[in-house]
């Protein structure tokens, strides 16, 4: 038996099966993939559902499961050979407690659209997709807890909340294909994440289905049939371990049932793109934001002059039309530093308090010169047109060429700091014809550095070796995170043996042993190997 660095590489499905062969990082027992025998217990298990069975075992095109083996990023390829896509919490056990028993590698898949390969097998591990656990089961108009299956989109979910007067506390650019349980799963922040906190925040009871096949139900009630109850707001009784199950990216077990709190909607919006000439202004205009704001500040977003200059080109090249993003993009040519972009919204109760709110806090930006130029929503529409062109960036900058994508956290007064340091060290190391896009959430130091190697679609390994190691180098040398919001995955999880303790990562171990002693969750991810 070999122990498997990585199946990143593209290449011949049936060759890399042949190769591939790994351990258990739990308990040194050899994995295996799924047999034709496997599929007939599963069809059986699952109804005989064709619908909930994809498989090239059985005269299947291989390409059809390059949907799951394949990330969006095209950066991780995996080599399964079956999908199950159960429809409840009874058939997620069954297939656990099988896989546990025969030793089947298995790996929870939501809308795969981390950024890490984290969803994405190592090998021809079982997929087992939730898209088809999707159901929202309602909100208590009380607490304003939301509960529903792990496979509700967050797009859905957004409107679901907002039809019943809440807001979904959780708002990320993939939103229309992204799931809960994955979001849960890596303990995604988005946009609103300073404002409502994380998700260990706002998570109020999670179901979650062990390796070995139990079902717990932490701070959720649900009966036989998979109907919901109630869920406290207050449980203080025992360890919380619904906590240790956000974030832990499908390594202890699989969240198929979650309850999380929705605040009131909002009745007034205001959104405001500002243009700064340095990165000494944006510190500056964040705090004003801070005080004078205060308690209505939403959403503190950063974009720099690399990133909007692809949002414009991809605008041109698609035939759409942007007053402002020709406007704050073409204007800023002025700036005698490198502009800097913010988009600040402001979310309340109050229409005319939050709106003067607003204008003074523009107001006093203006009069202290901290920004070069700004703009206003004045409805809906251009509020939305502002998310819209920060939406943009991320599918703007891929369309340019290979994206070597880092989400990653930095303290605030040091967010531009590192990009400027990844720029300069990469011409040091002989890096030419790359660009480097920045943008993500300042309000918590949560950077999205994207490395562009324009005009070219194939990964460049060595590229990526170094481009890898200067970012994290520069991160972890000001106090940092390398993960911010898409978790480790396959890609960052050796770094961990450099930023925990000998101490943490043998409690971490011990716990994946107690949850997982076979090892058969995620297999090859999340700790170091």
């Amino acid at each position: 038996m070999i122990q498997v660095v990585t199946s990143r590489r593209v290449g011949d499905a049936s060759a890399r099966r042949a190769a591939i062969r790994f351990l258990s990082t739990v308990s040194c027992e050899p994995l295996r993939g799924p047999t034709p025998d496997d599929v007939k217990h599963f069809r059986a298990m699952m109804g005989n559902r064709e619908s909930s069975i994809l498989t090239t075992m059985c005269g299947g095109d291989e390409n059809d499961l390059d949907p799951y083996n394949i990330d969006w990023t095209r950066r991780f390829r995996g080599s399964s050979r079956l999908v199950l896509s159960p429809r409840c919490t009874r058939e997620v056990s069954s297939i656990l407690k099988y896989c546990n028993q025969a030793l089947i590698g298995v790996v929870t898949q939501g809308g795969n659209t981390g950024l890490c390969g984290g969803a994405t097998p190592v090998g021809d591990e079982l997929i087992l997709s939730l898209k088809k656990m999707d159901s929202i089961y309602g909100i208590d108009e009380t607490s304003g807890i939301l509960t529903c299956d792990s496979g509700a989109i967050i797009q859905n979910l957004q409107d679901y909340a907002e039809s019943r007067k809440v807001l979904f506390p959780l708002d990320i650019g993939s939103k229309g294909t992204c799931l809960i349980g994955g979001c849960v799963g890596t303990n995604a922040g988005g946009q609103y994440y300073s404002r409502f906190g994380s998700l260990h925040s706002t998570v109020r009871g999670l179901e979650a289905v062990l390796a070995d096949g139990q079902v717990l139900h932490l701070n959720m009630q649900v009966d036989d049939n998979g109907a919901v109850g109630g869920v406290n707001l207050k449980d203080n009784t025992g360890y919380d371990l619904k906590h240790l199950f956000i974030g832990s990216e499908g390594t202890l077990g699989v969240i198929t049932k979650v309850a999380i709190e929705c605040p009131p909607l909002p009745s007034s919006k205001h959104a405001a793109m500002l243009v700064c000439d340095g990165y000494a202004d944006v510190l500056r205009v964040v705090k004003e934001a801070r005080n004078e704001l205060g308690e209505v500040l939403s959403a503190l977003e950063v974009m720099d002059l690399n990133t909007m200059s692809c949002v414009k080109r991809a605008f041109v090249n698609s035939g759409r039309e942007s007053q402002l993003l020709d406007e704050i993009v073409d204007g800023s040519g002025q700036a005698s530093q490198q502009p800097i972009f913010l988009l600040i919204e402001a979310q309340g109760s109050n229409e005319e308090h939050d709106a003067s709110k607003m204008d003074t806090f523009l107001t006093n930006l203006f009069e202290t010169e901290s920004i070069q130029n700004g703009f206003l929503a004045q409805d809906t529409k251009q509020l939305q047109e502002m998310w819209e062109l920060r939406e943009a960036c991320n599918p703007s900058v891929a369309s340019t060429g290979f994206v070597y994508k880092f989400d990653v956290s930095i303290p605030v007064p040091f967010f531009f700091d590192t990009a400027q340091e990844v720029e300069s060290k990469l011409v040091e190391n002989g890096i030419e014809g790359v660009t480097v896009c920045v943008w993500g959430h300042l309000g918590d130091g949560n950077a999205h550095i994207n490395i562009v190697k324009a005009n070219s679609f194939d990964k460049d390994i060595d590229l990526a070796k170094i481009a890898e190691s200067v970012v994290f180098q520069s991160v972890l040398k000001r106090q940092g995170s390398i993960s911010a919001e898409h978790g480790l995955g396959q890609t960052k999880n050796e770094y961990l043996r450099d930023i925990k303790s000998d101490a943490e990562l043998e409690i971490m171990r011990q716990m994946k042993s107690l949850f997982d002693p076979h090892g058969i969750m995620n297999p090859m991810k999340y700790l170091p190997r």
